[in-house]
Formats: C-alpha cells, sequence, structure tokens
C-alpha cells in the first residue's frame, strides 16, 4: 500500500510538472514567436528573411508541442471539461478550409470541404475541441499526403425533432497505415514505425489527444486505411449508441439559416 501510495504521488507530481512548465514556457515563446512575426513585416534583407522564417516555424513547432503535452496531462488529470455553446458551424468549416488551403497549395495537392446542404449553420457544441480535433487531423492528413487531395466530409446522419447528429471525416490520398499498426497510432508518444517520425517529424501525441477528446464527447475515433493509398479518419452514430466522433444539437426553431 505505502508503495501504491508513492507511486501515484510521483504520478502526481509528474502531471503538476509538467502542466506548470507547459505553462510557463509559453509565455516566452509567444513573445518569441510575435517580435519574429514584426521583424518579417518590417522588410527584412533576403538573407534575413530565410533564417526568420526558420526562426518563426521552429518557435511555432515547438508551441504545439507544449500545448500538446498540456492538453495531454489536462485530460490524463480529468480536468478538461467540454461546453455547450451556440455556433457556427458553416463558418468553423470554412475557417479550417481557409487556414489549411495554403499549406495544401505548397505541397501541389487539393484541399476540399464537403458540407451537407441538409444541415442548419448554428448549432450547440464546444466548437474550440471540435476544431481542436478536425485541426489535427487535417494537418496529419496534409502532412503525410505528397500528392492527391484531402477532403474534409460534414454529413448528417440522423434527425429527429429536437437534434440531429453530424459525422465528420478526413479522407487523405496520402501513404495510408499498415493494418497492423492501426490501432497503435492512437497510442500516447507513438507513430505507425520509426521511419514516420524522421521522416515527418512530430511526437505521436496528436491523435492519442484527439482520441481522448471525442471519448469525452461520448464517441471513438476510428481509421480505415489501405497503405500507400491513403487513409480515412471517420465517425459512425452516437444517437444510437455507436461511434461517433461528435454530436451537434440543434432545437428546433432556433436555426436562424437552413
Amino acid at each position: 500500500m505505502q508503495m501504491k501510495e508513492k507511486a501515484e504521488q510521483a504520478a502526481k507530481a509528474k502531471s503538476q510538472f509538467l502542466s506548470v512548465m507547459s505553462h510557463e514556457l509559453r509565455t516566452p515563446l509567444n513573445a518569441v514567436i510575435g517580435i519574429t512575426h514584426l521583424l518579417l513585416q518590417s522588410d527584412p534583407r533576403e538573407d534575413q528573411q530565410e533564417d526568420l522564417r526558420t526562426l518563426q516555424f521552429s518557435g511555432e513547432s515547438l508551441l504545439n508541442i507544449i500545448n500538446d503535452i498540456l492538453d495531454f496531462t489536462k485530460l490524463d488529470s480529468g480536468k478538461i471539461e467540454l461546453s455547450a455553446v451556440d455556433f457556427n458551424l458553416r463558418d468553423l468549416t470554412q475557417s479550417l478550409y481557409q487556414s489549411f488551403s495554403f499549406k495544401a497549395k505548397e505541397k501541389n495537392i487539393v484541399f476540399d470541404v464537403e458540407y451537407d446542404e441538409r444541415m442548419p449553420f448554428y448549432v450547440k457544441g464546444d466548437s474550440f475541441r471540435l476544431s481542436q480535433v478536425l485541426n489535427n487531423l487535417i494537418s496529419n492528413a496534409i502532412k503525410f499526403t505528397q500528392e492527391g487531395s484531402v477532403k474534409l466530409k460534414v454529413e448528417m446522419t440522423e434527425s429527429n425533432e429536437s437534434s440531429f447528429v453530424t459525422h465528420f471525416a478526413v479522407v487523405d490520398s496520402g501513404i495510408g497505415i499498415a493494418k497492423d499498426k492501426q490501432e497503435k497510432i492512437f497510442e500516447q508518444f507513438t507513430q505507425a514505425d520509426s521511419d514516420t517520425t524522421r521522416l515527418y517529424g512530430g511526437t505521436g501525441l496528436g491523435l492519442s489527444i484527439s482520441g481522448r477528446l471525442v471519448e469525452l464527447m461520448g464517441g471513438r475515433l476510428l481509421v480505415e486505411s489501405i497503405q500507400g493509398q491513403g487513409s480515412t479518419f471517420i465517425s459512425g452514430s452516437c444517437c444510437s449508441g455507436g461511434d461517433a466522433i461528435y454530436g451537434c444539437c440543434c432545437p428546433e426553431g432556433d436555426n436562424e439559416e437552413q
């Protein structure tokens, strides 16, 4: 019992340390990224621009890692709670399109959003966490796709008088995932294989965090993939007790747009 208590105290201390350090590191790092951005806007020489862009990219990459560690620590300690507020789902998907279309063009691949016409624009849910999950999935899809396309599909799967269920899917034509590695990729600090880390980078936390967030939403994140042909991260229906990534409820009569 004493050894169990010591192990629990050590785990708690580690979690608190990671949380505090993540918060402390983000403040100066945001300043570094902000000043780098200002320097890029002040007409630097061509040789300085390359150095500043490298600095900005490195700072943003480090900030993403710190944010992932902070989110993972919060999830591990059960401190993340979902909100339920009204938001415009169509605007959210449009923002995602604008954010990722430039990155896709840089790689000469097509990024598109397919939005179900039956769905209303205004829904109720946690837009921040939904955006976090979709950001991660789309970012991964573009990173692991060298040619072809990436698509975000938003579809209504079930509807009744008071609510409806939204199905999300991120489809890519990238490198794909071997069948025996498809469960492994959702484990923390884990990627499909060592070559993935070497060639593409990353910490192996993104899908683990996304999967945990989806579980908080009452669902389960699933993947269908064929190695060398691409991947699809999908969801089923939560109203019928299936595996939904997210349920967007919209009371009847509250829709401003259809």
